[in-house]
């Protein structure tokens, strides 16, 4: 089971931010997970919060920011001072020659063609668009069929496997806790890697394990790779 590090290691440091990226990859997590969204001057940035209160030094809404504004903003925390916002085009120049998985999760409308050509220039099958707005991802299937998609769902029926085979997503992401095995199945049997995520701890992980999940998303890529080692070795 494939272990992405929720927002980086952000156990250990400041969420979406390089370091925590960085932590992700010596840990030697399977993927990161992060969050997009767009600047007052339209540059793709890696934050997940609307405003950048709680993340930052600064506040307001991203919207209202420019990136040369935004990079004035200290985004780090007691320990890690000076960390600055991540565009994704500079994330994306670093880790998309690595041997990483990328959960990009889209955050809000209107910049479906931008993340579209950004993810094709760089050219990593490792990359997976994945959102909670079906709208987003149907809209960039539109541009292509070579971008894998993911929808983040709370629970799956028979409305949204049709919608998930309507668009010709390869990764549907559950919500741990309305995640069961028969689930697991019925995905596996549409040919969808199945994701889990909102995990809360070791005996969710243990579960997930044990039904056959193919990823899951944690905030420390670290201590679940350790806790799934302890499993396997059982």
């Amino acid at each position: 089971m494939k272990v992405y590090s929720h927002r980086g290691e952000s156990s250990f440091a400041p969420e979406n931010t390089m370091t925590a990226f960085y932590l992700a990859q010596i840990v030697k997590s399977d993927g990161i997970e992060c969050d997009i969204r767009k600047t007052k001057d339209d540059v793709l940035v890696i934050i997940h919060d609307k405003n950048i209160d709680r993340t930052s030094n600064g506040s307001g809404k991203i919207s209202e920011y420019t990136y040369k504004e935004l990079l004035k903003l200290d985004f780090g925390d007691q320990k890690y001072k000076g960390e600055k916002i991540v565009k994704l085009d500079d994330f994306l120049k670093y880790f998309s020659n690595k041997q990483i998985n990328i959960f990009l999760e889209l955050k809000e409308k209107g910049y479906e063609y931008d993340i579209y050509k950004l993810v094709e220039k760089y050219n990593n099958p490792n990359i997976t668009l994945i959102s909670f707005k079906y709208e987003i991802l149907k809209e960039i299937r539109k541009y292509t069929n070579n971008i894998k998609l993911g929808w983040l769902i709370y629970d799956l029926n028979d409305k949204n496997l049709k919608e998930c085979i309507d668009i010709k997503l390869n990764n549907v992401l559950v919500t741990s806790i309305c995640l069961e095995e028969k689930e697991v199945m019925k995905l596996h049997e549409k040919g969808f890697v199945v994701s889990a995520w909102g995990v809360l701890n070791k005996k969710d992980i243990r579960r997930l394990y044990n039904i056959g999940v193919d990823s899951l998303i944690y905030d420390s890529g670290y201590v679940a790779k350790k806790y799934i080692e302890e499993i396997e070795d059982e």
